[in-house]
């Protein structure tokens, strides 16, 4: 018992523990309590304490900053370590939206601040590092511009309140101000490399999680999406290209599986009846890749130096410092890695160009040439350039409709293409002239019809300049030269009608509209340099467009250089007939004969091909002074061949040292009629116009033409009494031009005249 009783006293009761506090001046209560608020203090600081402070941040930056509107769900922060977190956090204004769903930065103000490192490094330590969580970045308006537009036209203005207004009213008096404060904001910043922040923090790293830029809003069909899953940036300056400006900005980094999209806009007030060709995922994806690099570049102008004299200009100034005179860079550099695809066609255009219309648009004002910038100005940007190279295999898909049905244009391209366009940021006293260069290397065509062979080259180059004079309906002027090096086209008849559907998918069918009517001109140049073109000539042009062994007739026209241009003229409006003039010239082309194994006269042609050879190849070393020494100008210089070889069965025809071919042609073209005049017409007026066509023509009466059209616009009812258009032909080719007939070279003759004359079967049996 003893015992039992001793272990029971080892344990406290609550009369002990209070004569314990009571001992030592303390209470029950007050240890409980304390208890009870630590823990109450524990879990406020972990779950309600950042929400807290955001709702604080977000009353307080919303009464300071007018702009739009700022959230903060929750923010907290960490001192010893540096450390700022974040969650939902979204600014909104009138014309666009970021949104993060989370994020933190570290800046580690423990390292070592070094003011006179070197100034401009961007191999510097990072003190500043950023990492974002589903990170959205939407431009759906501008405000601004449109407002612009409005005062221009003269309209009452609904865009921009009165306090918007007011603080419109002084612009050009502080625009001058901010002018006098960056003039001192350059002198005096440059020189002293401590006083800026970027001295502090001179490399900032961000890492991007899951990132969205969106282009739209209701109002169109379709807003331009920029998907990506990972993007690691890194913003530092260098020294700039020229020793005029100040600094250079560099943002470079890589994102992860990039994809470029329209998708079709939510709440759209609109009628889609346009569909697009082919749908992945959300929508039409335009351009997709795996891996992408960026390296963005801008520099930070200087001021124009004064001029100085003759003299001292030569003792301060050396040929390196004028070499580097350059205007401030600007531009922006893209690498495509793999899985890179492409994705256009006419439907894809069509957005893009209801999205430019919208963000971009035209004011039909007289652009004012840009003023020189004088000494002690800051120096100007002359223009952006955008680079896109593509170090991977890539394809690009050319994708249209027609009877709701998607026909493509595939290619595939190796690596090394590239792509530059340079877009002027000042207008001279001819306006500007954006261009567009690139080529494209290993080239491989196909189409999606059954016959799939188009195109084979070893590169094609491209290069496309438009001038844009200052006032916006003066003629413009487009040239478009391209190159093809060692390429190989086929050619049937059937693609007439596919490449036909393609310009009429492309082509507006709107009516012509003088009020946006503006005069151009499209100047083509096409250039092969070793070529080969070659077309199926079956009999009743029936083609074997089986992948192996295709037992198909081929004529090819092989040659050095072919030279063909072209102007497409659009300036007039509404003109009765349009003219153009094909030139297309060849060097040193010849015309090969190939025939399947199958054909019953491939053995006799090879064998009379071969005899002939033999026993006219001894006398062209002497036939070569009298001015026929084409076959000896064969056998010395080695011709390139990529299909027609000797040895896979071609035959020799037709060699021709020099032709010119010129075609005139002279077409009505037919405008479509606006659709609002037929539903301006009542029932009898349209049953009139429809029968009137089929009635006999009344000798006495006048001629009656449908409601609110000419009577120009009236088509007769038999073709034959339209105007005919007019086709001329030249044809020029050198004396020296020596052919071969060979049976079988004239029945592939007649079966290509028949199939370009349009056989009635060449359509169905092409598709066999």
């Amino acid at each position: 018992m003893d015992e039992q009783g001793s272990n029971n006293t080892s344990f406290l009761n609550y009369e002990d523990l209070e004569t314990y506090l009571n001992r030592h001046n303390s209470k029950f209560i007050w240890l409980l309590v304390a208890t009870i608020l630590s823990c109450g203090w524990i879990i406020y600081l972990t779950y309600y304490n950042s929400r807290n402070i955001g709702l604080f941040l977000t009353l307080i930056i919303n009464r300071l900053y007018k702009g739009g509107y700022i959230h903060i769900g929750s923010f907290s922060f960490s001192v010893l370590s540096g450390k700022v977190m974040f969650r939902d956090v979204y600014y909104i204004n009138q014309d666009m939206s970021i949104r993060i769903q989370d994020g933190f930065l570290i800046f580690r103000w423990w390292k070592m601040y070094n003011p006179k490192q070197k100034q401009h490094d961007p191999k510097a330590e990072t003190r500043l590092f950023v990492t974002v969580n589903g990170f959205e970045f939407h431009v759906y308006n501008r405000t601004d511009l449109y407002a612009r537009l409005q005062e221009t036209f003269g309209l009452d203005p609904t865009l921009l309140n009165a306090r918007r207004d007011e603080e419109r009213g002084p612009e050009p008096r502080n625009h001058a101000q901010n002018h006098a404060l960056d003039s001192v904001n350059v002198q005096t910043e440059s020189p002293e490399p401590s006083s800026s922040w970027r001295s502090l923090i001179p490399v900032i790293k961000l890492n991007i999680s899951t990132g969205r830029l969106a282009f739209g809003n209701h109002h169109l069909p379709q807003t331009l999406c920029v998907n990506f899953e990972d993007a690691f940036l890194t913003y530092a300056t260098k020294p700039p290209s020229s020793h005029l400006d100040q600094f250079m900005h560099i943002v470079k980094g890589s994102l992860e599986n990039v994809r470029v999209m329209l998708v079709p806009s939510p709440r759209y007030l609109g009628l889609q009846n346009d569909e697009p060709p082919r749908l992945m995922g959300e929508g039409f994806v335009v351009m997709q890749s795996n891996d992408v690099d960026i390296y963005y570049y801008q520099d930070e102008p200087g001021l124009v130096p004064v001029e100085q004299d003759g003299s001292e200009e030569a003792e301060t100034s050396s040929e390196d410092d004028k070499l580097q005179d350059l205007p401030p860079c600007w531009g922006l550099d893209i690498v495509c890695g793999k899985g890179t695809d492409f994705n256009y066609g006419p439907w894809a255009d069509r957005q893009r160009d209801c999205l430019w219309k919208f963000f971009l648009p035209a004011d039909y004002q007289a652009m004012k040439v840009s003023e020189v910038a004088q000494p002690g100005k800051a120096r100007q940007i002359q223009a952006f350039e955008l680079r896109m190279n593509i170090i991977a295999d890539a394809t690009i898909d050319l994708l249209f409709t027609k009877n709701r049905e998607t026909n493509a244009i595939h290619v595939n391209v190796g690596a090394g293409s590239y792509l530059e366009v340079n877009i002027p940021m000042t207008v001279g006293e001819n306006g500007y002239s954006p261009n567009i260069k690139g080529q494209l290397l290993h080239v491989d065509t196909t189409s999606s019809m059954q016959y799939r062979t188009l195109l084979e080259a070893e590169m094609l180059a491209f290069h496309v300049i438009a001038s844009y004079p200052c006032v916006w309906n003066m003629p413009q002027s487009w040239q478009c030269e391209i190159e093809v090096y060692k390429a190989t086209y086929h050619f049937i008849y059937a693609q007439k009608n596919f490449f036909t559907d393609l310009i009429k998918d492309w082509a507006s069918d709107s009516a012509p509209d003088i009020y946006s009517f503006v005069p151009y001109s499209w100047k083509f140049k096409i250039l092969f340099h070793q070529f080969e073109m070659i077309w199926a000539a079956n009999q009743h042009n029936w083609i074997d467009c089986s992948t192996k062994q295709q037992e198909n007739v081929y004529l090819a026209a092989c040659g050095e250089t072919l030279n063909i241009d072209f102007t497409l003229p659009f300036t007039e409006f509404v003109p009765t007939t349009c003219h153009t003039r094909f030139s297309l010239r060849a060097e040193d082309t010849d015309m090969r004969l190939s025939l399947p194994e199958c054909h019953p006269s491939r053995y006799p042609l090879l064998t009379l091909a071969k005899d002939y050879q033999s026993v006219k190849l001894p006398g062209d070393g002497a036939a070569s002074g009298d001015g026929q020494g084409a076959p000896s100008s064969k056998t010395s210089k080695p011709r390139w061949r990529n299909i027609t070889k000797a040895e896979a069965g071609w035959v020799d025809c037709w060699s021709v040292p020099n032709f010119l071919l010129i075609i005139d042609y002279t077409w009505h073209p037919i405008y479509p009629q606006k659709a609002d005049e037929q539903l301006k017409q009542s029932f009898s007026e349209i049953e009139e116009s429809m029968l009137s066509a089929i009635r006999p023509p009344d000798q006495g009466a006048a001629p009656r033409f449908p409601c609110g059209a000419a009577p120009a616009a009236r088509l007769p009812a038999d073709p034959s009494d339209l105007p005919p258009d007019r086709l001329q032909v030249e044809m020029e080719m050198s004396p020296d031009s020596q052919i071969l007939l060979y049976g079988p070279l004239l029945r592939a003759l007649i079966a290509i005249k028949v199939c370009s004359w349009g056989h009635p079967n060449a359509l169905a049996s092409s598709q066999i």
